[in-house]
């Protein structure tokens, strides 16, 4: 066997099996897992990261989308991800480009999309400029990139649809300017994490760009001889799903800013492979409190109930923010099903806000 076909073998053809060739060893080369402590501004997601599924062509879709959900204080298996969607390439409920907002529409995850579909060609610049202003916005954002090396598009989708290769989700930026000015700048750095290992990884917004060819051409992702990079945004496209938040409702407006860590965090148990759910614990980190004012924190445990019923028999707990709190941790004594789908809202008391 010669070296072109050994590496020729060593890539799978699934969009969301990680290559062999780029575990996170490959990614972090180059100091691209140290974090830059020089830079001015940044703003950084309160997200755990981790390890996806790897069976029935790699969870990565659905690990991205359950990460950047608990940036605002929900938990969904990444078999519920699937589940609440439609087939429309790869194995089975795969999550791509074409069924992941079905997706996040049926687990009531108020979310924007980059529009690949309309924007002009190349959407490099326009796709820097909305990934800047989410993150900078506090949203996580599931991106699909592709790898170095492999060809698309991928299955028998035609572009833009499979002109990606993995899906991770975007957690932070760094820049030397304010963060609401929404010029993009050479030395802006994003952080995001790889689905397969606890690194965090720092990569230069305006070195994401790659170069690709066409149908049936591999990408080229560009970098040093010395420390090539291993992913690319599928230039001429860009693929990108921020999480907003939550459903609108009644309450939605006295809702404030939370964030949930699990425990165990590093992996789900995969019950596609036959593992039996966990049993996980929650903290809940709530932000932006004013002095004085009563909050109330309610927990639902499915899709359906989720932000529709306020009762007591979903309240948590409730407390009155002090005079210096402007954060309240909360970590919730009944655990939940690791397999299921969780759902925290902090919201004012509007009795107490009215008085």
């Amino acid at each position: 066997m010669n070296f072109a076909i050994a590496l020729a073998c060593l890539f799978v053809s699934s969009v969301n099996a990680l290559p062999l060739l780029f575990n996170e060893s490959t990614i972090c080369a180059g100091g691209h897992c140290e974090k830059n402590t020089e830079m001015k501004y940044e703003r950084i997601m309160d997200v755990q990261p981790g390890y996806q599924w790897d069976d029935a062509g790699g969870y990565c879709g659905s690990w991205a989308t359950q990460r950047a959900t608990l940036a605002k204080g929900a938990w969904v298996s990444q078999q519920q991800v699937r589940a609440h969607t439609s087939p429309c390439g790869g194995h089975d409920n795969e999550i791509l480009s074409c069924n992941i907002e079905e997706a996040l529409k049926n687990l009531k995850i108020d979310f924007d999309a980059f529009d690949y579909k309309n924007t002009p060609l190349p959407q490099t610049q326009a796709y820097y400029k909305w990934l800047k202003a989410h993150l900078a916005a506090g949203n996580a954002v599931a991106w699909m990139i592709m790898w170095n090396g492999q060809s698309y598009p991928i299955y028998d989708l035609k572009p833009p649809a499979g002109m990606y290769g993995h899906v991770e989700p975007v957690i932070g930026i760094q820049s030397n300017h304010p963060l609401n000015d929404t010029e993009v700048y050479d030395d802006d750095v994003v952080l995001h994490y790889t689905d397969a290992g606890t690194n965090t990884v720092s990569r230069g917004i305006t070195t994401l760009a790659g170069k690709w060819a066409g149908p049936g051409h591999r990408a080229e992702c560009g970098g040093s001889f010395f420390h090539p990079y291993s992913y690319c945004i599928g230039n001429p496209y860009g693929f990108g799903w921020a999480i907003k938040g939550f459903t609108s409702d009644a309450k939605e407006a006295l809702a404030l800013p939370a964030s949930l860590h699990i425990s165990p965090w590093k992996s789900e148990p995969d019950t596609r492979s036959g593992d039996k759910p966990g049993a996980l614990t929650g903290t809940l980190t709530v932000t932006g409190l004013t002095a004085g004012t009563s909050y109330e924190i309610y927990r639902w445990d499915s899709v359906a109930k989720a932000f529709t019923d306020y009762s007591e028999q979903y309240k948590r707990t409730s407390f009155t923010a002090n005079g210096d709190q402007d954060t309240f941790v909360y970590t919730d004594d009944k655990t939940f099903p690791s397999d299921g789908t969780t759902y925290y809202r902090c919201v004012a008391d509007v009795e107490a806000v009215l008085v």
